[in-house]
């Protein structure tokens, strides 16, 4: 796994036959953004793409001790706790899902900053083709006043960017 506040630059540009590239996954952890490595996982093998797994270590305001589960933890950097659930979030989605060879060898990286900003920053980095994201789709007040990281992302980013709505595991919703 990667660990760096800056991006390397890897990959190639476009997803045609003639280039095939890195896509880009951003995970959270939580169900969606397993929802949506599964998508980008099948979709890398269609493609013939490698992946990239991206975690950005925030500890947004809306979710404060997002990474300290337990009293211990609170004496820890964020970063270790963060590559600890990476590890633990990889582990479990490939042993679920043994068959998607995408999976098996995708890269894993963990940046700091502000999410929607660093992912686009890291798939211009490695000329993503595409990036991928799941949403929980907060509506209302709630999306109001936290905003979306995957519509952030759908702001900023120059590539396509597929935000995957997961329902049923492995039966994610592509919007």
């Amino acid at each position: 796994m990667t660990n760096a506040n800056q991006p390397e630059t890897r990959g190639k540009g476009g997803v045609n036959g003639d280039s095939q590239g890195t896509l880009l996954v951003a995970v959270d952890f939580s169900k969606d953004s397993r929802e949506a490595v599964l998508w980008a996982s099948r979709e890398a093998e269609h493609l013939g793409c490698g992946l990239m797994i991206l975690h950005v270590v925030h500890d947004p305001a809306s979710s404060p001790g997002f990474y300290r589960h337990v009293e211990v933890d609170w004496l820890r950097p964020m970063a270790d706790l963060a590559r600890e659930m990476m590890d633990v979030f990889l582990r479990e989605t490939r042993a679920a899902h043994p068959s998607l060879t995408a999976l098996a060898t995708a890269e894993a990286k963990l940046v700091t900053g502000l999410p929607a900003s660093r992912i686009v920053e890291v798939a211009k980095s490695i000329n993503a083709p595409l990036i991928v994201i799941g949403s929980r789709g907060r509506t209302g007040l709630t999306h109001i006043l936290l905003g979306s990281v995957a519509e952030r992302v759908v702001q900023l980013a120059p590539m396509p960017v597929v935000v995957v709505k997961g329902h049923e595991e492995g039966n994610g919703t592509v919007h």
